[in-house]
């Protein structure tokens, strides 16, 4: 039986998490694969053109300046897919970019399929994207079910999923834990905007005699930059990019430090209590005021439309707010429990019963 080849495309961790549990599940021997991708998923491919590394742009005035090098990657791939014309192209999350490598094939009269992973979030901001990714793509795939009304084009499939979290396990409870969590985002520019924060929390962790460690999980092509970033810090700190250890050590996390994304629904899911916190550069802020439609960053806290999970983001974000939040939920453990009790009541409502790495093997199968 002839192979049937496959191009995928992640440009940032979230999606690069989707892209390695699908194609673990995938029968390889029948299917070539190409892309771009990060380093768990690079085994499964045959080609890879660019690591989810090369891609560091957040908010609007970052990319601007790095639009010449994102143009270049396009016009690259959408040569490497013509000549290769596969049989399905699987875009994962990072809409715009993929939107724009989708609209440059189209151009070109590429008639193969073409599926996107993750939904832009169109009932958010910027909801007119919903009809120009109907244009473009075949079928959608969807982390939740509520998303599909804004989908109903004659054009376009839609797939409910469900999300990621499915997979993820509730943190133990105990009496005692070893560790706070810092997460300081999948994107070096996030880590660069945020390490400040996290570097006032640690100051007051170690002078306030807080008998607790500092966890930070991250990627390989960060650890680097988060050991320099720390290399002062007085308080013990477990650095780990080894993604198979990171339940272990959630099962010792009292609470968390989280930057906006993936990774603070991945923590409500563990049962850990958690800070989110965001900083786009201002002018991007200013921008981004106009267009949004919802009040908060966090999926729980929009679903809900109240905020369960505390947010310090942007202009908001300063060193007493944040200390002020830390102090109110590591100290008040009814705090804690009355936010995983709301949590868990909001994630019932979004969560899938089954795996969506499962049912995207399924349908992608039935697409080749």
């Amino acid at each position: 039986m002839k192979k049937k080849n496959i191009f995928i495309c992640s440009t940032e961790q979230s999606g690069e998490n989707i892209s390695f549990n699908i194609l673990s599940r995938l029968d390889l021997q029948n299917i070539n694969v190409d892309g771009v991708s990060g380093k768990r998923s690079e085994k499964y491919l045959n080609k890879k053109f660019y690591d989810i590394s090369n891609f560091k742009s957040i908010g609007l005035v970052e990319v601007i300046l790095s639009l010449s090098k994102y143009v270049k990657m396009i016009k690259f791939l959408k040569k490497q897919i013509i000549n290769n014309d596969y049989d399905l192209i699987i875009c994962i999350d990072s809409p715009d970019f993929n939107y724009q490598l989708v609209k440059s094939l189209r151009k070109n009269n590429y008639s193969k399929k073409i599926i996107h992973i993750v939904a832009p979030t169109v009932w958010a901001w910027r909801q007119g994207r919903a009809k120009k990714f109907a244009n473009l793509y075949d079928e959608i795939f969807l982390l939740f079910d509520f998303e599909k009304k804004y989908f109903q084009f004659p054009n376009i499939s839609t797939t409910f999923v469900g999300h990621p979290i499915y997979h993820i396990k509730k943190r133990i409870n105990k009496n005692s834990y070893k560790y706070i969590s810092f997460l300081p985002g999948s994107r070096e520019n996030e880590i660069n905007k945020l390490f400040k924060y996290f570097d006032v929390l640690e100051n007051y962790i170690f002078t306030n005699k807080i008998n607790l460690k500092i966890f930070i999980p991250t990627l390989p092509h960060l650890k680097d930059i988060i050991i320099k970033k720390t290399k002062y810090w007085k308080t013990e700190t477990l650095i780990s990019n080894e993604f198979e250890k990171f339940d272990s050590f959630y099962d010792d996390v009292l609470i968390s430090i989280t930057c906006s994304g993936t990774a603070s629904l991945e923590i409500a899911k563990r049962n850990i209590p958690q800070i989110i916190i965001y900083k786009l550069n201002f002018i991007t802020e200013i921008v981004l005021k106009l267009f949004i439609k919802v009040k908060y960053a966090c999926i729980i806290n929009i679903v809900s439309n109240k905020m369960i999970i505390p947010e310090i983001v942007n202009s908001n974000l300063t060193n007493s707010k944040l200390i002020n939040a830390f102090k109110k939920i590591l100290n008040n453990e009814q705090e804690q429990n009355t936010q995983i009790k709301n949590i868990n009541y909001y994630l019932a409502s979004i969560e899938s019963s089954q795996s969506p790495y499962d049912i995207s093997v399924k349908r992608i199968l039935s697409l080749i």
